[in-house]
């Protein structure tokens, strides 16, 4: 027989545990202080402007001016010397007819006591001779904005930190074992 060296080998366990590190974050909101005082506001709301023309009122109570009163007489003469020329004539006419009865000169002109209408130099009367205008003005606002006052106070983070661990332990060291052959010394 041959001798045999034997060698026995043990490996190392080991045991690891570990245990995470933790971090946590927590930030409180900002401490905010706002104050603000009214804006300050001023209106005014003017008077409506009124106009009242009355020109033409007056026109139909009195002629109007001198001037108006003037050209209303002279537009309308003519017109009536063609009615006083026609009235004349109509009279002449009934003249010429003097064999019939009625058409003397007592009865023709006897009858023309009125006197003839004088030109009318007064405006039309009318319920629209006064014209009135009104004029609304807008109201004046002004206004002297008051800005806010902020006061912010920013508050640190708060971090908690949990440290992890690593805790390592050997179960079995490692080994060598060498085993020599029995020799027999008696040989």
């Amino acid at each position: 027989m041959i001798p045999q060296l034997q060698i026995h080998q043990q490996p190392t366990i080991m045991e690891f545990q570990s245990r995470r590190a933790g971090i946590s974050i927590r930030q409180p909101r900002p401490d905010m202080e706002i104050t603000t005082s009214q804006a300050k506001m001023d209106f005014k709301q003017p008077r409506p402007d009124m106009e009242i023309d009355q020109h033409q009122a007056w026109r139909a109570y009195n002629g109007g001016t001198a001037l108006e009163m003037n050209q209303q007489i002279y537009s309308e003469l003519p017109a009536l010397f063609l009615e006083g020329l026609a009235k004349r004539v109509e009279q002449g006419n009934q003249l010429a007819k003097f064999h019939i009865p009625g058409n003397s000169i007592a009865e023709v002109y006897g009858s023309d006591w009125k006197r003839d209408p004088f030109v009318e130099y007064r405006a039309p009367a009318s319920y629209d001779n006064v014209d009135i205008h009104v004029k609304r003005n807008p109201p004046v606002i002004t206004i002297d904005p008051v800005a806010p006052q902020i006061t912010a106070k920013a508050n640190d983070p708060e971090i908690d930190y949990h440290p992890g661990n690593l805790s390592i332990q050997v179960k079995q060291y490692a080994s060598i074992q060498i085993i020599p052959p029995q020799i027999d010394m008696t040989m």
